[in-house]
């Protein structure tokens, strides 16, 4: 591990996703309360949870076409940057009328964060060896831990302290700061591509076969879909289940989003320090973490009380590090360079739709069944992706061990280019 803290490559990275990160999770926490403040609405809070999520799934899959196309490194500086231009139309926010300018920015600073996620997680197998690409998600993973921890009630009190315009200017700062450490990763154009560029489509459809071709990376994107299938309405429904399971003020969800973060911040500790001795064991591990994580919900579900629930939540966050390095550390092992992007892009994609659709229904069937009821089912579906990880991902790949048919047969892009 000390080896890549010593990494120049590895250090910009982690610094410009640490600094990117912040921003986005101060701006987020920042928009949620003051719409809150302007609206007075839960509806419009909601709405702002869709904006966030729709450019994801329309553009996701458009972007890491590409993100594959070019310079990695400048594509993540020219995300960030683009986030800081478009956050300051904020500025112009005085009153309730402003909400459609909080949507409008909303929208477009999620689409740039489309291009941004692809390139950063194809960045990291550039930037460090192959078998350090599991430490370095791990490490990677402490960044994500702690701004859950620290963001949310810094960005608050940022908010209190300077006001909404002041906050936004803050948020631009950070952004531009993280573009000015990014543009230094050394991480550049993907290797394996020809000189001719086919066209978007083509290169879509190419993404597509490359996936089909692959049964681990299949499998990785039925497990990621089922699971989100089930957490995704999870991540709403912390204040209903506090209002409405344990009959308290809607404020003490604080402490269960605190507890929860917490535990991913300690589990993404300990993933870092065990890192070394996982090389083999990733497989096994993606499996267990979404297992551990649906019987903590199913705990959570039946929890008596705001302490027992709050513990619950520590040991579900406790297993989130675990499962995101795991499958990214997979994916990123057995993807070829050139397909990266596009790669990350579809996975992105199929989690927006299955989060999406939880969401929808979660909140339908809250009302129809209890808040207790939803969060058991959520938790069951968690579960079933767990099991399905154990039945289909049985080794974890190596850089050597990539499927036969992927190292065989020539790049889809560059045949169709030529045909």
């Amino acid at each position: 591990m000390r080896d890549l803290l010593r990494h120049r490559g590895f250090v910009l990275l982690w610094c410009g996703q640490f600094l990117g990160f912040l921003g986005d999770w101060a701006l987020r926490t920042m928009l949620l309360i003051w719409v809150y403040q302007l609206t007075r609405s839960g509806i419009a809070v909601s709405v702002v949870g869709v904006a966030e999520a729709l450019p994801l799934l329309i553009l996701a899959p458009l972007a890491g076409v590409f993100v594959d196309r070019w310079h990695r490194a400048y594509t993540m500086a020219g995300a960030v940057i683009a986030r800081a231009v478009l956050v300051l139309p904020l500025l112009t926010v005085t009153t309730r009328a402003g909400f459609g300018v909080i949507l409008g920015v909303t929208v477009l600073a999620n689409a740039a964060s489309q291009f941004f996620m692809p390139a950063a997680s194809a960045a990291v197998p550039v930037v460090v060896a192959p078998e350090q690409v599991g430490r370095a998600n791990s490490l990677l993973s402490l960044v994500s831990g702690g701004i859950t921890v620290i963001a949310p009630g810094a960005a608050a009190l940022l908010f209190a302290g300077v006001g909404p315009h002041g906050a936004v200017v803050a948020v631009a700062a950070l952004y531009g700061l993280a573009a000015l450490v990014l543009l230094f990763v050394p991480a550049g154009r993907p290797i394996g591509r020809g000189q001719e560029t086919p066209s978007v489509m083509r290169e879509m459809r190419a993404g597509l076969r490359y996936v089909r071709r692959s049964s681990l990376l299949v499998s990785l994107i039925a497990m990621a879909f089922v699971a989100m299938l089930g957490v995704g309405a999870l991540s709403v429904l912390d204040v209903v289940f506090v209002t409405r399971a344990l009959h308290l003020r809607s404020e003490t969800v604080g402490l269960l989003l605190t507890s929860s973060g917490a535990g991913t911040l300690a589990g993404g500790i300990a993933i870092s320090l065990l890192s070394a001795r996982m090389t083999r064991s990733y497989h096994w591990l993606l499996g267990v973490a979404a297992l551990v994580a649906g019987l903590g919900y199913l705990a959570y579900a039946l929890a008596p009380t705001l302490p027992a629930a709050a513990a619950v939540l520590f040991v579900v966050g406790l297993s989130f590090p675990p499962l995101t390095v795991s499958a990214m550390t997979m994916v990123q092992v057995v993807t070829e360079d050139a397909f990266m992007g596009r790669v990350m892009s579809l996975l992105n994609t199929s989690m927006a739709v299955a989060t999406i659709a939880s969401m929808a229904c979660g909140g339908v069937l809250t009302d129809l069944f209890g808040v207790r009821q939803v969060i058991a089912g959520g938790a069951v579906l968690l579960m079933a992706a767990g099991l399905l990880s154990l039945r289909l991902i049985r080794t974890t790949p190596t850089r050597q061990s990539r499927p036969e048919e992927a190292a065989a047969e020539p790049i889809p892009e560059l045949v169709d280019s030529a045909s």
